[in-house]
């Protein structure tokens, strides 16, 4: 028989703080990524070679990096509303068993 901590585990808001969570490291990688690849092309590249198109791909990756990290903080802050929420509706859902 399931225990109420598995049932609370269940719920829809756990499993979207789970996937929250996960996509939150998933673009953190991305980001670091994207930035490492900035990086080496902005070292290895001499001057002369860093204009035209591939001056453009260099700044677009390094803007793309940018909004990855952005939307990575962005999910950590929904992460931790959906963390308050969960706590909220546990401490209700106790608050009801003891009246009950």
């Amino acid at each position: 028989m399931p225990n109420g901590t598995d049932r609370i585990s269940k719920h829809p808001i756990q499993q979207a703080r789970e996937k929250t969570r996960v996509a939150r490291q998933e673009l953190e990688l991305a980001g670091a990524e994207l930035q490492l690849t900035t990086t080496i092309l902005e070292r290895a590249l001499p001057p002369q070679h860093k204009v035209g198109d591939v001056r453009k791909a260099i700044d677009q990756n390094g803007a793309a990096a940018a909004n990855v990290a952005e939307a990575s903080e962005e999910l950590a802050e929904v992460e931790a509303l959906l963390a308050q929420e969960i706590e909220e509706r546990q401490r209700l859902e106790r608050e009801i068993a003891q009246r009950g």
